[in-house]
C-alpha cells in the first residue's frame, strides 16, 4: 500500500475541493475522492477500507450535516491507523482544534490552503512511511548485531521525540513496541545533554486488553449509540412544554403552540451546550464516550481502562 494510492477530500466548498484536487494531482495523486458532507464521506471511506485501501483524509472543520469530531471518531472506529488532515481557518490554539488533535488528527493545514503547506505535509507522510519501512527491513537484517540494533533504536527515539513537543515514557515504548534498559538509558543521556527535559508525571488511560496507552476517545449518542450528532442550543417553552433547537423558534414564535416567547426565565429558558442526534433526534446534555485502542482495536469504557503513570518529556534542543 503506497502513500499515493488514494485520497479522500471531505469539503463542502466545491472551489476548495477542486483546488485541493488540483494540488494533489500535481504531487502525483490520481485516485482522489471528493465528498461534500459527512455521511457520504463515511460511506466512501468504508468502501475504500473494504477494498483494502487506506486513504489519506482531508477533513474540513465545518460541514453541513455533522461536525468534524463526529466524522473523525467514525473514521478512527473503521480504521484506527487512518491519517486525517484537518483543514480549517480556525486558529490551532482553539480548544475545538486542540481536542481534535488529541482525538487523533494526524496533521493540521490552515485555510486558505497553499501549495507549499500541502506539499510539506505530503513530504512528511512520505518520509514517515519510508522511515518505518526502512527501519523494519534493517532491524530484521541486523537482529543479531546488537550494536547496530541499539543505534537504530536511538534513531527511532530521536524521530519520535522530534515528531512531538512532549511525550510520555509509556507512549514512547508503545510506539517502539518494546521497553528495555537501553531505551531508559538513552533518554537519560538526552536529559544530560539538555536535549529534552522532564515535565513531571503523566497519567494516561491504557487499554484493558493489551495495556497500550495509544488510545483514542470515541463519542456517541446515549440513546441510539450512533456517532452522527451535533452540538447546539435548545429552547424550552414553559407554556406548552416544547423543547426544540433555537433556530426552530422563527421570529420568537414557538413551533408547537405558535405563541410568541417574550421573557427569558419567565415563559422560556435557553438550554446551552446540548447535543442533538441526527439519527434518533434525541437531545442530551452529555454524550456517551468510550475508548478505542489504536494498537489492538479493543473498545472499552473509561471505568474499565487502566491508568498508567510515567515520566513526561519535552523536547528543547533536537
Amino acid at each position: 500500500m503506497g502513500i499515493k494510492d488514494d485520497v479522500l477530500i471531505v469539503e463542502d466548498s466545491p472551489a476548495i475541493g477542486m483546488l485541493l484536487k488540483s494540488y494533489l494531482e500535481k504531487l502525483g495523486f490520481s485516485q482522489i475522492h471528493i465528498c461534500n458532507n459527512g455521511a457520504s464521506a463515511i460511506s466512501t471511506f468504508n468502501d475504500l477500507i473494504e477494498q483494502k485501501k487506506l486513504p489519506i483524509v482531508f477533513l474540513d472543520y465545518m460541514l453541513p450535516d455533522m461536525d468534524a469530531r463526529s466524522i473523525l471518531t467514525q473514521i478512527l472506529t473503521l480504521q484506527p491507523n487512518a491519517r486525517v488532515i484537518l483543514e480549517t481557518a480556525t486558529e490551532k490554539d482553539d480548544e475545538g482544534i486542540k481536542e481534535l488533535i488529541r482525538l487523533g488528527v494526524y496533521q493540521y493545514i490552515e485555510k486558505p490552503i497553499r501549495f507549499e503547506s500541502l506539499k510539506n505535509i505530503i513530504d512528511t507522510l512520505e518520509k514517515e512511511e519510508s522511515f518505518f519501512q526502512k527501519e523494519s527491513e534493517q532491524i530484521t537484517m541486523l537482529k543479531n548485531a546488537e550494536e547496530k540494533v541499539l543505534e537504530k533504536t536511538h534513531e527511532q527515539i530521536d524521530f519520535i521525540l522530534k515528531s512531538t513537543h512532549q511525550i510520555s515514557h509509556n507512549k514512547i515504548t508503545n510506539i517502539l513496541g518494546y521497553s528495555t534498559d537501553a531505551v531508559t538509558s538513552y533518554l537519560q543521556k538526552l536529559l544530560q545533554e539538555g536535549k529534552i527535559i522532564e515535565i513531571g508525571e503523566k497519567k494516561e488511560i491504557a487499554c484493558n486488553q493489551c495495556d497500550s496507552v495509544k488510545t483514542s476517545q470515541v463519542f456517541f449518542c446515549p440513546n441510539c449509540k450512533g456517532s452522527n450528532f451535533r452540538s447546539g442550543k435548545l429552547i424550552e417553552h414553559y407554556d406548552c412544554g416544547n423543547i426544540t433547537e433555537e433556530q426552530s423558534y422563527q421570529d420568537d414564535i414557538c413551533p408547537n403552540c405558535k405563541k410568541e416567547i417574550k421573557a427569558l426565565g419567565v415563559d422560556y429558558r435557553i438550554m446551552k451546550n446540548h447535543y442533538i442526534c441526527n439519527d434518533c433526534k434525541e437531545f442530551f446534555p452529555e454524550i456517551s464516550t468510550e475508548y478505542i485502542c489504536l494498537k489492538c482495536e479493543n473498545k472499552f469504557k473509561l471505568e474499565d481502562g487502566r491508568w498508567k503513570n510515567s515520566t513526561c518529556y519535552k523536547v528543547v534542543n533536537m
